[in-house]
């Protein structure tokens, strides 16, 4: 007992008020960015375990108090290491979007769909590991054949959703 109350009842309102925090941080978790040692997104499931367990502990087996705090913040801090290094780091490395932007499509090879005339647009086919866009295509600059469907060729430019293009060879030199 603490102040009069049983540990099995501080450990609940420890609990409770841990979810309390877990429901905000995943909120607004985003607007805050903790990259410290005491990382609010480690320490509140920490907390949150130890008091899980220390319930479990306090109600199941007839250990002492500081045995049963020492356990269950042991196998606290095994969940949240493992939590951390399989969940967490992942998911902050990892990409928000998988979108792509035009910048990203400049110096892509694509396939003609549409043969492009030489004075004039054709449909071009960029693939990547999102999937695959098609856009319109010009000459980057003047050509003397058109290119056929099914041929390769290289994103220069693209201004105002129009890929300006030359064909593409294997070597440039």
């Amino acid at each position: 007992m603490i102040a009069g109350y049983p540990l099995d009842t501080i450990y609940l309102y420890i609990l409770i008020g841990c979810t309390v925090i877990s429901i905000l941080l995943f909120i607004f978790g985003d607007i805050f960015d903790f990259d410290g040692p005491l990382d609010p997104m480690l320490m509140v499931p920490w907390i949150a375990f130890t008091s899980l367990f220390g319930i479990i502990g306090e109600n199941f087996f007839n250990l002492k108090s500081l045995v049963v705090f020492l356990i269950s913040g042991g196998i606290a801090t095994i969940i949240v290491f493992l939590m951390n290094f399989y969940i967490l780091v992942p998911l902050k490395n990892s990409e928000s979007s998988i979108a792509i932007t035009e910048k990203d499509l400049e110096g892509q090879k694509a396939t003609v769909i549409t043969p492009i005339p030489l004075k004039g647009m054709g449909e071009i086919k960029i693939s990547s590991v999102t999937g695959t866009i098609t856009r319109p295509a010009s000459y980057y600059k003047p050509q003397v054949e058109e290119v056929k469907a099914g041929s390769d060729v290289l994103v220069i430019e693209i201004k105002d959703r129009v890929c300006y293009v030359v064909p593409y060879k294997e070597n440039f030199i």
